[in-house]
């Protein structure tokens, strides 16, 4: 039926591929100088996220100059504005930022390979082989052990946190409150630390 409305109007489907943009050479004179004309929406975007300047300048200037690039080079952006095109671009750069700090790289946990893991083994007992690290190792017996004491929503909450989420984002996942979350992961502390303290 789609097609036959298609043929009818005389609309003819066209495939068009995007351009694919080098973000790796230099802005061009002519883009350089929009850039330079539009440097305020920097400040402003900054300014509404109440951050700082000196700590985000960096982070949100290389997404305003893909913005300024993709701006100049793709003609379909230029029916909006060219502060939405660099908000929606700065914002990118900016969560992207913020995937990179809170990721879970930055919570590693370090153990020595004589860490009990029951009564009479150590870590450096039960470690299989070489491809399986002492991290590995404790951190699948402490979910085995947590796992048992919690229901599912908790159990899945608590692995979340331990692998780096923050509470915003467990609470976006679950469609709830941060204080909700908040409220829950301290419940979660005292059942743990009652029964495998």
């Amino acid at each position: 039926m789609v097609s036959e409305i298609i043929k009818q109007r005389g609309i003819r489907k066209t495939e068009e591929k995007p351009a694919n943009i080098d973000h790796s050479l230099p802005l061009s004179q002519e883009q350089r100088d929009f850039a330079a004309e539009n440097h305020n929406l920097i400040y402003k975007f900054l300014g509404y996220k109440r951050l700082s300047y000196d700590d985000y300048y960096d982070v949100v200037a290389f997404g305003y100059l893909r913005a300024v690039r993709s701006y100049t080079q793709k003609p379909e952006l230029q029916r909006y504005s060219f502060a939405t095109i660099a908000n929606c671009s700065m914002r990118s750069e900016l969560i992207n930022h913020y995937r990179k700090e809170f990721s879970q790289k930055r919570y590693a946990i370090e153990v020595s390979l004589y860490t009990p893991v029951s009564d009479n083994e150590s870590l450096m007992d039960v470690i299989p082989g070489s491809d399986v690290t002492a991290d590995t190792v404790l951190y699948n017996s402490l979910m085995e052990r947590v796992s048992a004491l919690l229901n599912q929503k908790q159990f899945s909450i608590f692995r979340m946190k331990s692998e780096g989420y923050t509470n915003r984002e467990i609470a976006e996942q679950y469609d709830v409150s941060t204080q909700s979350i908040q409220q829950t992961l301290a419940g979660i502390k005292k059942l743990v630390y009652a029964n495998l303290a």
